[in-house]
């Protein structure tokens, strides 16, 4: 097989990875329980988050279908955040024993682990260096990122969620919504927020961090 044709779904196809199914709000593991593998999500939505000094639950990722969960598991380490389904999710487990005879059949897996791992580690980063920014870009941020994940400017997401991952209340969630409304960057429509400018929404992105950029930031 063409290593360019390799793929998660192929090695599934081929019988590899244990398949599970989550119903909403069942959890796939806690913090502190030791990995023994990692997930692939082949459907559905699951939530990822840490519990804050503060004590306070702060939602830091939402894993699509094609991505790894609990990359953690890899090195038979402890996971440190909750992962959550948010709706009805299938994955397929890979235990480390189980990959390894994968790489044994098919030392090209490795590659294709290897490429899952570079770009979570690339949106971890991109994530780490918005923590500091204004509330409003980070829900911006946030906002479009799901946008390209799921390549659908129909996003379903409580305002409760949304305050848990930029780490800010519903009332200031409230307050920025209202703001990207007036902006006609979204639209809220019975519980789901529409995208309806993505270039605007680009656009508002790569100005707000700019030292020239004027706006009034919504206090956290």
């Amino acid at each position: 097989m063409n290593n360019n044709e390799l793929s998660w779904d192929s090695f599934i196809a081929m019988g590899y990875g244990e398949k599970k199914v989550y119903k909403k709000k069942e959890i796939l593991f806690h913090p502190g329980e030791i990995g023994k593998g990692f997930y692939y999500l082949l459907a559905g939505e699951v939530k990822i988050s840490v519990i804050s000094r503060e004590g306070h639950e702060r939602d830091i990722d939402y894993v699509t279908p094609g991505e790894l969960i609990g990359v953690q598991g890899m090195q038979n380490e402890p996971y440190t955040y909750t992962a959550k389904a948010t709706i009805s999710s299938t994955v397929y487990f890979f235990s480390n024993l189980m990959f390894n005879q994968l790489c044994a059949k098919l030392p090209e897996a490795a590659s294709v682990r290897t490429n899952s791992l570079i770009m979570k580690v690339r949106l971890l980063a991109e994530s780490i260096n918005i923590l500091t920014a204004p509330a409003e870009y980070r829900l911006a941020h946030f906002l479009y990122g799901l946008y390209l994940k799921k390549e659908d400017p129909k996003i379903k997401i409580s305002r409760t969620s949304l305050g848990h991952f930029i780490g800010t209340s519903r009332i200031t969630v409230y307050k920025i919504i209202r703001q990207l409304e007036q902006d006609g960057l979204i639209e809220i429509n019975k519980g789901y927020i529409y995208l309806l400018d993505i270039n605007k929404l680009k656009t508002f992105l790569e100005s707000s961090l700019q030292p020239s950029h004027q706006a009034c930031h919504t206090k956290n």
